[in-house]
């Protein structure tokens, strides 16, 4: 009996606050609906029932940086994940864009998020996926591209001297030959070295 009466009680607070919340819903709802909603807009005393108030997402210390650069020399895009730079924790969108556009103008945001931003690059030399076989010092040399498109040394070659080789290869060393790739590098290398 006692079980019965608890099971009974539990239905009636049950029905009595299902009830209870539709009744409320109905109440509430045409009144909600009719208020005006302002965003952005001077208040009146007509217009003063709800306002609105969006709060500006701020860059996240765990953001997500990614700089596509294109190269216009060899046409190739290289993305790069970027490493997070403390100025812009908590920054705004505003003040991000402000921020790269006095320090980075030549730098696009093409897409920015609280959690990843994108950026976008174009630059008119070679992309560091190059190399240029020349001469240095009267040797056959190769040299890497770097990040601002000037040739770097990386390998001379002291017995492989280029007086040895044709007059039009000697011309062609002193002016670099570009290959793009390692496995071109090695075919190109193999002509002059063996």
């Amino acid at each position: 009996m006692k079980k019965q009466n608890a099971i009974l009680i539990f239905l009636f607070c049950t029905a009595l606050f299902f009830i209870s919340f539709v009744y409320g819903y109905k109440m509430m709802g045409p009144k909600v609906n009719k208020q005006n909603i302002i965003i952005g807009e001077d208040r009146t005393e007509d217009n003063m029932d709800l306002e609105i108030l969006k709060e500006e997402e701020k860059i996240s210390p765990n953001v997500y940086i990614e700089k596509k650069t294109y190269y216009k020399a060899c046409n190739h895009n290289i993305t790069k994940l970027n490493e997070l730079d403390e100025k812009i924790v908590n920054m705004t969108e505003k003040q991000y864009r402000d921020y790269m556009e006095e320090n980075f103008p030549n730098v696009k945001i093409i897409s920015f998020s609280i959690n990843r931003i994108v950026l976008r690059e174009e630059k008119d030399h070679l992309c560091p996926n190059h190399y240029i076989i020349g001469e240095s010092e009267g040797k056959i040399a190769i040299y890497r591209i770097d990040e601002n498109g000037d040739r770097v040394l990386d390998r001379v070659f002291n017995d492989y001297s280029i007086s040895l080789l044709k007059q039009i290869d000697q011309e062609k060393l002193k002016q670099g030959i570009r290959v793009d790739s390692e496995e071109e590098l090695s075919n190109v290398l193999e002509n002059f070295i063996s």
